[in-house]
């Protein structure tokens, strides 16, 4: 009879003391942390960098029949040249249909984007110092104006660091 209480008392405790480290409770959070820095010399850069990592929305007015246009900043810098850009497709939304396509017009400070040639963007004198400059992303609307449906696109920058030309 003892031992089975001398057994059985240390057995209770421990299943005691366990299970009000349990009933206390716990709580754990796990924060992703994300830094990027760019050099000194080169970089194209969203200010507002959910730019690059959310879809970006662009709104329906069935009123006018038209889609909304993205506006956007970039800080740019170049201390050894000026920025050439260039489209890496054929900047359109679309539906899946052919037919239904939406183009879309890519304007980077002012110069529209091909994806057949790079444009300069940002000239030597402007990209030294750094410069802010202004994204737009336009549709165009069809002939027969918009067609219902749910339309994506991706639209890919190049950004080319080149050296001045003496």
């Amino acid at each position: 009879m003892f031992k089975k209480i001398a057994i059985a008392t240390p057995l209770a405790v421990l299943a005691l003391s366990s299970s009000m480290a349990f009933a206390a409770g716990e709580a754990r959070h796990s924060i992703n942390l994300v830094a990027s820095i760019p050099t000194k010399v080169f970089h194209v850069l969203p200010v507002d960098p959910d730019l690059i990592v959310k879809d970006q929305v662009l709104n329906y007015n069935p009123i006018a029949d038209e889609l909304s246009t993205l506006r956007a900043f970039f800080d740019t810098k170049n201390t050894d040249g000026s920025i050439h850009a260039s489209l890496e497709s054929e900047a359109i939304l679309s539906n899946g249909v052919e037919a239904e396509k939406v183009p879309l017009t890519v304007t980077f400070n002012g110069k529209v984007l091909s994806h057949t040639r790079a444009e300069m963007v940002v000239g030597e004198t402007e990209s030294t110092p750094g410069k802010r400059v202004e994204l737009v992303i336009a549709p165009s609307k069809p002939a027969g104006g918009f067609k219902p449906g749910e339309y994506t696109a991706a639209v890919t920058m190049v950004f080319d660091a080149v050296p001045p030309v003496l």
